[in-house]
């Protein structure tokens, strides 16, 4: 009985190797995905808090164009985003007590080979946020 229980102690040393090698892929894939999720999240915040910054400024009467560039220098410190893209409506002259919307679109690149091949190699994101125009 003991030279069995011996053996079978044995034979159980490839098992665990075996094992591994079957789930650290499927573990590596699930890392990865919660790294590349991270990643499509703190975006979509970076991108939210822009869009609030360049809405706050247009509401308080700051031309399109220095919205248009405090909007891409808040998102040029993030190296998550590639062709960032900001509307302001209305253009030009804004009415007090009128709504002005600021939306920023920009593609965040994916790093996880599976949604590569599924969805493409960037993922788009975008935002908006409407402000309420003051007095000036």
């Amino acid at each position: 009985m003991d030279r069995l229980w011996q053996r079978h102690g044995r034979d159980e040393g490839g098992q665990s190797l075996v094992e591994m090698a079957l789930a650290l892929p499927l573990l590596l894939l699930i890392i990865l995905g919660i790294v590349q999720f991270g990643f499509v999240f703190s975006g979509q915040i970076a991108l939210s808090s822009a869009a609030r910054e360049g809405a706050r400024l247009a509401a308080v009467g700051a031309a399109d164009s220095l919205v248009q560039a405090r909007v891409e220098e808040i998102l040029s410190a993030s190296p998550l985003f590639n062709d960032v893209q900001v509307s302001i409506e209305p253009a030009g002259a804004r009415v007090p007590g009128g709504q002005v919307r600021v939306q920023v679109q920009a593609k965040a690149p994916l790093i996880m080979p599976l949604p590569v091949a599924l969805v493409g190699d960037v993922f788009s994101l975008s935002a908006t946020a409407v402000m309420r125009v003051e007095q000036t």
